[in-house]
């Protein structure tokens, strides 16, 4: 029993943190958040945080590689050849992902956010799941494909963050519906044949 109450203790010290850090990202960039003003406002004690993390920006790191990871098993967990002209199971759970993970998308990909992490996401969508889709229609095409999987996953981004900024009101379905209308018109518009 010890260990469950332990368990819990860190996970509430953590996800305190968690939010902490985000308010403080939204309101400036992450170099210039100390440990003292993070724990205060958390309201935990600095020896708790130095339990967990050496400084701000390893805390950010963990909290930007967990985010990734996720996504990559998203990401990895989808076959291209199920997202057909009219269903987009991918994109759906994409933006559940994006909802379920609001506070961390809003400050990590949004304005105020690091451009390398943002980069790093959008490998990551292109890597592992948009690069072998749009090939099903430009088999040949190399910088096509590159030129259009850049196009779509940054115009996804900000319409995710637009929708998040928005308040999330459409659902997941409704946006993956838009956002798979939208991916399938420019493959249309740019003569690939539909599947």
């Amino acid at each position: 029993m010890e260990q469950s109450s332990t368990d819990r203790r860190v996970r509430k010290t953590k996800k305190q943190l968690r939010l902490a850090l985000m308010e403080l990202l939204a309101e400036k960039s992450a170099k210039s958040i100390s440990v003292r003003e993070l724990t205060e406002r958390a309201d935990i004690n600095r020896g708790t945080f130095y339990i967990h993390y050496r400084d701000v920006g390893d805390l950010l790191q963990r909290l930007e590689d967990e985010m990734a990871d996720r996504l990559t098993a998203l990401c990895k967990d989808h076959k291209p050849e199920d997202s057909t002209g009219e269903q987009f199971p991918f994109l759906r759970d994409l933006y559940r992902f994006i909802l379920d993970n609001a506070d961390l998308c809003r400050v990590l990909l949004g304005p105020n956010g690091d451009i390398a992490y943002t980069n790093r996401i959008c490998c990551i969508l292109r890597d592992y799941f948009l690069y072998d889709f749009l090939s099903q229609f430009y088999p040949g095409d190399r910088q096509r494909l590159n030129h259009f999987c850049s196009f779509i996953v940054s115009g996804n981004l900000n319409l995710a963050l637009s929708w998040l900024r928005d308040g999330g009101q459409e659902s997941p379905d409704e946006m993956a519906r838009l956002a798979g209308s939208i991916i399938m018109g420019g493959v249309s518009a740019l003569g690939a044949p539909s599947l």
